[in-house]
Formats: structure tokens, sequence, C-alpha cells
């Protein structure tokens, strides 16, 4: 049993993740087709998706460093932490929402609370590991650090409107034209946060050329596969030609390739 003086700062931090899943995890906890997805969605798909969350939680306690940098046992304590504390936010908010009725079916209840838990355990871990006082640097350095910063950046954007039904009206909407605009407007905005417009953090110490390629392209890609990845999950694939599947991606990673540009300056 901890001595009474290492209760607080532990009650701290998990306070602090706790803040960190409600700020990133409001507006899902409060979008209508993430319930009805919850309830309906294949269970080997919602598996996946939470495959997908565990290990990029891991990930980012690894990449994002924490209260204390103690390898890998560290990392997974950091990341159980928040995945915890994802698991109270959400589920005591969706329950005061009458969102979540354990007494009459907890199945149907943890599936919901399932697909929930996306944004806010990477919210968790992200207050968890940069919010404190004792925070550290993150733990690693170099391209692929960076590379996955940019994926869990895109994830978060993505997931928060992955589920809405506006994501697939704008893809049955607009024309090839469109797209292509949408393309181009998407790798214009990530290069111009990250290395034009001045945002503290953004980098200087790369040709234009060179950065476009390697991080720009690079992160736009990622971005769609991340779009990619979560509208199959939920099911948006269903019953679609290749067209519209692109479409679609491409739609989602609009705002995934601005969560990607700015996990790049913020993280």
């Amino acid at each position: 049993m901890p001595h009474p003086i290492e209760a607080r700062p532990l009650l701290t931090g998990f306070g602090r993740a706790v803040g960190g899943a409600l700020l990133f995890a409001t507006p899902v906890l409060m979008t209508m087709e993430v319930w009805r997805l919850g309830l309906s969605l294949d269970r080997y798909r919602l598996a996946a998706l939470v495959v997908g969350t565990v290990l990029l939680v891991i990930g980012l306690a690894r990449h994002l460093g924490g209260p204390v940098d103690s390898g890998w046992r560290g990392g997974l304590a950091d990341a159980g932490v928040a995945f915890l504390a994802a698991a109270v936010a959400a589920a005591v908010i969706l329950t005061a929402l009458g969102v979540l009725d354990w007494l009459r079916d907890w199945r149907d209840a943890t599936s919901v609370l399932g697909l929930e838990m996306l944004p806010a355990a990477v919210g968790a871990s992200y207050a968890r590991a940069q919010l404190g006082e004792r925070s550290v640097s993150p733990a690693r350095s170099g391209y692929g650090h960076e590379v996955f910063l940019m994926v869990a950046g895109a994830v978060v954007f993505a997931a928060n409107l992955a589920p809405t039904e506006e994501i697939v009206l704008l893809a049955a909407w607009i024309t090839a034209w469109h797209a292509l605009a949408i393309v181009g407007i998407s790798l214009g905005l990530m290069h111009a946060f990250v290395y034009e417009v001045g945002f503290g953090g953004q980098e200087d110490d790369e040709g234009p050329v060179r950065a476009f390629a390697t991080f720009t392209v690079v992160g736009y890609a990622l971005a769609v596969g991340v779009s990619a990845y979560l509208l199959w999950t939920l099911g948006r694939f269903d019953d679609t030609g290749l067209v519209m599947v692109v479409t679609e991606s491409v739609v989602l990673a609009l705002p995934a390739s601005l969560g990607a540009a700015a996990a790049r300056l913020i993280l």
C-alpha cells in the first residue's frame, strides 16, 4: 500500500488524465451516431479498433515520455493509467447522460464505451505525459518519432468526425474535381502550418522541397490511411464502390491532415 505522501501525486496524475480524456473526447461522447454504431458495429471491427487504440496509447506513452521516464515497464504502466482514466471518464459521462444502462444490457454498454475510448485514451495519455509539473521531454526523437506523432494527431482529429453521417454525405455530393481540390488544400494547409506561417514549434531546418516530400506528403498519406482504417472499422465502406471508398477517405483526411500537422507543432 502506497505511503500517504505518495498517494497525492498518483491521484493528481490520474485526475489530470481524466481531464485530458474529457478534453479530447467530449465531442464524441455527445454524438448520437457513435452511440448507434456502438450497438450495431460488428464485434471483430470493434475489437480491431480497441487493439489499435491500445497500440497507439502504448506508443504515445513511449514517445511522449511521462511523469517518470522508466523504460518499457513505465510506458506500459502509463498506458494502463491512461486507459483506466479514459474508461472512468467516458463511463461516468455517458451514464449520467443516460446513454449507458449497465443494468439493462451491460454488453451494449461495453460496446459503446469501447467505441468511445479512442479519443478519450489518447487525451488521457497526452495530459498525463505532457501537462504535469513533473513531465519530462519526449522519450524519443528523430524521423520515426515525428511520423508516429503525425499518426496520433490524425487519429484524434479523424476519430471525432469519422462516426458522423456528414462524411458519407459530403463524399456522395462532391465530384472528382472537388476531391482533387480537397487533396491540394489538405497538402497546402499541412505544409503551411508547419513550415510557413510562423506558428510556435514550426520547422525551419530543412529545405522546402525535402520537407514537403518527407513530411507533408508522408503525413498526408498517413492521414488518408488512418481515415480509411477508421471508416472501414465503422462500417462506412460496406456496400460501396472503390470511388466512394477513396472519396470518403479524402474527405475525412482533410481534418486528419490538420491533426497530423498540429501534432508535430504541439507534441
